[in-house]
């Protein structure tokens, strides 16, 4: 979490983050207590924000393919070239992880992550089967910018926490959301 400065465009945000891990820290160090953080990658939901120009990419995504069928296109245009690496994790999943770590008092910071890591083009390529939309085709704005290639998310800690874990596949979440609009 601390290797390096935090990207640009998400440089306060990532920073207040840091400082919160920071703080939890040495409460937990100073007064003995059993405060933790979880680290979550990005987040998508039945529950999201649905607004084209202060959205996040999976629901901006989910308007574009709407919308595209709405107004009877042919298409979708997206931000960039495609080629972005992302990790997306349907929100309760988080929930889960979140429940049993307090049922099982368990007090470990961790990441919570999905195993897959996606480019932004199999991700339209996905929501586009998930929403049975597959006639649209993904078109690339020139010009426009990718943002940070790659966000990784490491889970491994995760995983030996909590063996068992499952998480809803890309898809099926997608296609739950999406049937929710």
């Amino acid at each position: 979490m601390h290797k390096g400065a935090p990207t640009e465009n998400n440089f306060s945000y990532a920073y207040s983050k840091r400082c919160l891990a920071v703080q939890i820290d040495a409460y937990n160090k100073q007064y003995g207590t059993k405060y933790n953080y979880l680290m979550p990658c990005n987040l998508y939901g039945e529950h999201d924000r649905y607004d084209m120009e202060k959205s996040h990419f999976i629901p901006t995504l989910l308007m574009k393919i709407k919308n595209a069928v709405k107004e009877n296109k042919d298409h979708i245009v997206l931000l960039g070239d495609g080629t972005p690496l992302r990790q997306f994790m349907h929100a309760e999943d988080l929930a889960k992880t979140i429940k049993y770590m307090l049922d099982n008092n368990i007090y470990e910071n961790i990441n919570v992550a999905v195993d897959e890591n996606y480019s932004i083009h199999e991700m339209a390529t996905i929501a586009l089967e998930a929403t049975k939309n597959n006639h649209l085709k993904i078109v690339y704005s020139p010009g426009t910018p990718n943002g940070q290639f790659r966000k990784d998310i490491c889970n491994k800690k995760l995983k030996e926490l909590i063996p068992n874990i499952t998480m809803i596949s890309l898809k099926e979440g997608i296609k739950r959301v999406y049937n929710s609009l």
